[in-house]
């Protein structure tokens, strides 16, 4: 369900891109330390938003450097880095989203490379249910229900596991927020919702084909009305976000909510020629 909270990547100036490659090596590195090598698999750039966003709120102390990265071994000039406290708890969250979401992917098929990928993240798991038990609790609670409802069918409520999917991720994002949980938490609702939808959205073929649980196909939607749907609850996320008082990498983080996430769902569905 992860994988579209990304950067348009034209909308950025060049400084931008290397604040947020850098981001996301910090937090790659930060995977690294506190759960070894494998985990940095676990990486997204979702959870680099994350640290956007926290970091924009609460202006923590960063530590910089530069180091050559194993995940890139081909000669080359050093790649930048930057870590906060934040991407301590991104990391976490890395981990334990990414060890239920293989779950899952077990629980529906089975998948002989899900299997090993649980095994491999098992550890790693374990470490962080004891830095975040809450959380993880929080996830695992949510994943299940999420799964029932995706048994169950989406011709009673169609939005049913998206709205849970956005509850879980509402309350990940609220944790040690202080003033600004009520905030994050409606951010991390809204954007949950949207991601889940998206993710439908772009898999509605496949799930066609194999009889997969997708909103979208029990409603005989099309590619106009997704986007409609998607362009709703991207702006709930949006109304969100600008109820923070978000200055530091704004407009690195609108880059984000207001066009990057649309990435996939523009690759899958081409506007028509001439279309805006």
């Amino acid at each position: 369900m992860f994988g579209f909270v990304v950067a348009d990547a034209e909308a950025l100036s060049d400084e931008e891109k290397e604040r947020y490659r850098s981001l996301y090596c910090g937090l790659c590195l930060t995977l690294r330390d506190r759960y070894g090598q494998l985990s940095r698999a676990c990486l997204t750039y979702d959870l680099t938003f994350f640290v956007l966003l926290a970091n924009s709120l609460h202006e923590p102390a960063e530590v910089r450097g530069a180091s050559h990265c194993v995940m890139h071994p081909a000669p080359a000039a050093a790649r930048l880095w930057s870590r906060s406290p934040w991407a301590d708890y991104a990391a976490d969250l890395s981990v334990a989203l990414a060890y239920h979401k293989v779950l899952d992917d077990v629980a529906d098929d089975g998948d002989v490379k899900a299997r090993a990928a649980a095994r491999l993240l098992a550890g790693a798991y374990e470490r962080a249910q004891a830095r975040i038990p809450e959380q993880c609790a929080v996830i695992e609670k949510a994943m299940g229900r999420i799964r029932a409802i995706e048994q169950e069918g989406a011709e009673v409520d169609p939005d049913a596991a998206a709205r849970e999917f956005g509850m879980l991720l509402g309350r990940l994002f609220a944790h040690n927020q202080g003033f600004w949980a009520g905030g994050m938490k409606a951010l991390g609702c809204a954007l949950g919702r949207f991601i889940y939808l998206m993710d439908a959205a772009v898999d509605f073929a496949d799930d066609a084909a194999s009889g997969s649980y997708n909103p979208f196909v029990a409603l005989g939607a099309t590619p106009e009305t997704m986007r409609t749907t998607l362009a709703l609850a991207a702006a709930d996320a949006a109304e969100a976000y600008e109820r923070l008082p978000l200055v530091q990498d704004a407009h690195l983080m609108d880059a984000i909510l207001y066009s990057g996430v649309w990435a996939q769902f523009n690759k899958t569905y081409p506007p028509a020629e001439g279309a805006e």
